[in-house]
């Protein structure tokens, strides 16, 4: 039985074994597109084609130049297979020691009518009785051609399928010295039984959705590798080009280290004190608040050279070997700058204590905060130190020599190893 599908379009492939590919491949985030010199028909086991995309296989000009428009008739036939007319190896009864070479005459799931080489006799024999001396197709196999054929054009196949991906993740490792060093990884999916060998491959980035057979539909990302910059086509970008021959097994993962310069990692150690009115006491219009809190640790991150996909990072201390946490970091666009905090650091401690004085006549507040930032590091450190009133108040801010800061405080300092430093600021609520 045949069931063909004839469509007049910009298609084409060609006949090579589908498990293995010479040619060009664009990887995104969720599926991948092949590239590949047309020849003639292309084959596809029915494991192949439910992860194809078949509206998406088109031809074309082999020239990236070419402006000429080539019209093809694209034809998918699916072939049912079967061993008619094979020879075969059958056992009549399972005790039989050796089996008795058949044609196979109508193959059946359950019994088939096969014929003796020697004698010429037909008879019927279960499935379970039958060996091949070679490993039978089971499945469907769907065939792709592409009419006419011009003889003085190289055409290209192009076509997408689901099982291959990549994702990009991200290591940054802190040294005792303050040193960081940023890595980009690129890990290369295959969720198929089949293996695929590419001479060049594309990781791309962007915000593509397709929709494949199984109603899921698929978000697109590109990427390039160390030797080009990054690339924006309409919202799509290529991250990384690899001009390498890549050999992808079945159910594998290979992950390859991405070199872009140019991103500079920094870790400084933060901390925002919020300042809030306390309840009003009867006897004194004056109250002294403390407190002690551990400052977060806080990561910038400068991309000045290239486009970065969205992806996990792991963070490490590389002094005492441990993980100290984990990241999910967005897309960023070139020279764009980042940063998030991650967990606290019991090595920089905030001490400190505030005098509030309320001027009942006027109702406004003077509040002056003393503040003691401590270093227990080996070694130095960047801080910045934050504060601002609660959302219900209106505040300005003052040094410690009465310059106005505005309606906020903001602090970046370096605190040697093993040492501290202390100031003192006033804040104002007005009315």
């Amino acid at each position: 039985m045949l069931f063909l599908i004839m469509i007049g379009s910009l298609l084409v492939m060609s006949t090579v074994d589908s498990t293995s590919f010479e040619n060009k491949l664009r990887l995104y985030d969720s599926f991948a597109e092949i590239h590949q010199i047309y020849n003639g028909p292309l084959r596809f086991q029915q494991a192949t084609w439910d992860n194809i995309k078949h509206e998406s296989i088109i031809l074309r000009s082999a020239s990236e130049n070419s402006n000429i428009t080539l019209s093809f008739e694209r034809r998918i036939v699916r072939i049912n297979t079967n061993n008619t007319g094979k020879t075969i190896l059958v056992r009549k009864y399972p005790e039989q020691k050796s089996p008795t070479p058949c044609e196979m005459i109508k193959e059946d799931s359950e019994y088939s009518i096969v014929r003796e080489v020697e004698t010429g006799f037909y008879f019927r024999v279960q499935t379970d009785l039958i060996e091949y001396s070679y490993e039978p197709q089971t499945n469907q196999i769907y065939e792709v051609s592409f009419y006419p054929i011009l003889s003085n054009h190289s055409l290209i196949v192009t076509y997408v399928i689901n099982s291959l991906r990549w994702h990009a993740r991200y290591t940054l490792q802190t040294f005792a010295n303050g040193q960081t060093q940023f890595q980009i990884l690129a890990d290369i999916i295959n969720s198929s039984p089949l293996s695929y060998n590419f001479n060049q491959t594309h990781l791309m980035s962007g915000d593509i959705n397709l929709a494949f057979g199984n109603g899921k539909s698929s978000s697109l990302i590109i990427s390039s590798s160390s030797s080009k910059n990054s690339i924006d086509y309409s919202g799509v970008h290529l991250f990384s080009f690899i001009n390498n021959s890549i050999a992808i097994e079945p159910y594998s993962i290979i992950t390859l280290p991405i070199l872009i310069p140019n991103i500079r990692i920094k870790v400084l150690f933060t901390y925002t004190l919020i300042l809030t009115i306390p309840l009003p006491t009867l006897n004194s219009p004056v109250s002294i608040i403390s407190g002690k809190h551990k400052f977060q640790r806080l990561y910038q991150l400068s991309n000045s050279s290239s486009f970065l996909p969205t992806g996990h990072v792991l963070l490490y201390d590389s002094s005492s070997n441990v993980l100290t946490g984990e990241w999910h970091l967005p897309t960023l666009a070139e020279s764009e700058k980042y940063e998030f905090e991650l967990g606290q650091d019991p090595d920089i401690m905030l001490i400190y204590n505030r005098t509030l004085s309320v001027n009942q006549t006027t109702n406004s507040s003077l509040m002056k905060t003393n503040v003691l930032i401590q270093n227990y590091k080996q070694r130095k450190v960047n801080i910045r130190f934050k504060s601002i009133c609660q959302l219900s108040m209106a505040c300005l801010f003052y040094d410690n020599k009465l310059r106005p800061l505005g309606s906020r405080l903001r602090s970046d300092l370096i605190i040697e190893a093993k040492s501290e430093i202390a100031f003192t600021f006033t804040a104002v609520r007005l009315v």
